[in-house]
């Protein structure tokens, strides 16, 4: 009597301004895979290495990359790995037995302190476009484990450690805070490791397939303690005024009034009181003048370091605008802070009127205007 065997493929859906403020430098502006014991209720009896139809359904939101892996034999098995969304199930059938297949994964996840080290000191300097075409960009895996600009036998993983615990020539510059000591033990781990790469991402397992005439489990899960990506850079958004809302008051005197125009410059003209410091920060770096912000309350704070060492904090209010009337000695830093992230004005300033530099298309060397990091 012959023998049929019905083959088939697992199917996974695949899911400055010199001397004002700002210029180029002044950007405020696991568990392994899931691991599957299917009850199959085991088919007729196979010659093992012949493979058993498998279609894998289910939907997910994310994409789903497949662990590798295979078992068979009689009756059929199941392979570890296989990408499958949670919620996923197989149906098998044929005389045969189950595998469970599919590559390593393709995401490059960092390990989420470095991550965030990354996100809240480097990309200020260090982003989709850096300040100078002699920096590298600092935001992801690759990035990483790329060769250094500065010396091409080290990775930018290697030299960043190395300014990271320079004394003399630290990273982040000042008026940046230094990383912890976590965040550099959790780096030195990252190298000495030998970079590695999770498995999967977070809230993603596998399925393998099932055997003949049972059903393939889902995974849920995959690596744990993985960062959730690079930030994205307010200053790479499209020019729109993320409020919907604009100052519609005119010139009608009020600390709300005319956000992202040019405050002391205005006020020079005899109306209004004078400041010391002044300006609008917002949430992306193109917004138009007048354009209420939506971070004045959410906890933004624009920390001016004068060059006496004193330091002066500042609170927007609802639509952004900060004021000071206090004396600043010049040449003063400057930097936001939001959500434990630093945005760091590095070029030394004399100017207080910020709006002046920072508009929304930025001028005298200014990027956009002054956002949130």
């Amino acid at each position: 009597m012959k023998k049929f065997y019905i083959a088939g493929a697992i199917l996974i859906p695949l899911v400055g301004c010199t001397g004002v403020v700002g210029d180029e430098s002044s950007v405020f502006g696991t568990d392994p895979n899931g691991l599957f014991d299917p009850t199959g209720a085991g088919g007729t009896t196979a010659n093992p290495g012949s493979s058993g139809s498998a279609t894998v359904t289910g939907t997910a939101g994310s994409t789903v990359v497949a662990g590798s892996g295979s078992n068979t034999g009689p009756g059929g098995g199941v392979g570890m790995g296989g990408g499958a969304p949670v919620g996923g199930s197989a149906t098998v059938g044929g005389n045969s037995s189950g595998s469970g297949s599919g590559g390593a994964c393709t995401l490059d996840v960092l390990p989420a302190t470095v991550q965030n080290m990354l996100n809240s000191r480097c990309a200020t300097c260090h982003g989709t476009v850096p300040l100078a075409t002699t920096l590298p960009t600092l935001l992801s895996y690759a990035d990483l484990i790329a060769p250094a600009k500065s010396d091409p036998s080290k990775t930018n993983a290697v030299v960043s450690l190395a300014r990271l615990q320079n004394a003399t020539m630290p990273m982040p510059p000042s008026p940046g805070a230094p990383a912890s000591a976590s965040e550099i033990s959790a780096l030195q781990d990252f190298i000495s490791q030998g970079y590695p790469k999770p498995s999967c991402p977070v809230g993603m397992g596998g399925a393998g397939g099932g055997s003949s005439g049972g059903s393939a489990g889902a995974g849920m899960g995959g690596n744990t303690g993985m960062g959730g990506g690079p930030s994205n850079d307010p200053l790479m958004a499209d020019p729109i005024c993320t409020s919907k809302t604009n100052w519609t008051n005119g010139n009608r005197g009020s600390s709300s009034m005319n956000p992202g125009m040019a405050c002391i410059s205005c006020h020079k003209s005899g109306e209004g009181p004078s400041f010391s410091i002044a300006g609008t920060v917002y949430p992306t770096g193109h917004e138009p003048d007048k354009c209420n912000s939506t971070v004045g309350n959410a906890g933004a704070r624009i920390v001016i370091i004068g060059a006496d060492g004193k330091t002066l904090t500042l609170t927007p209010n609802g639509v952004g605008n900060f004021t000071s009337n206090t004396a600043v000695k010049t040449p003063y830093q400057a930097k936001v802070t939001y959500q434990g992230r630093e945005r760091l004005m590095l070029t030394a300033q004399t100017s207080g009127d910020c709006n002046s530099c920072h508009t929304a298309n930025g001028t005298m060397m200014a990027p956009g205007r002054i956002t949130v990091p």
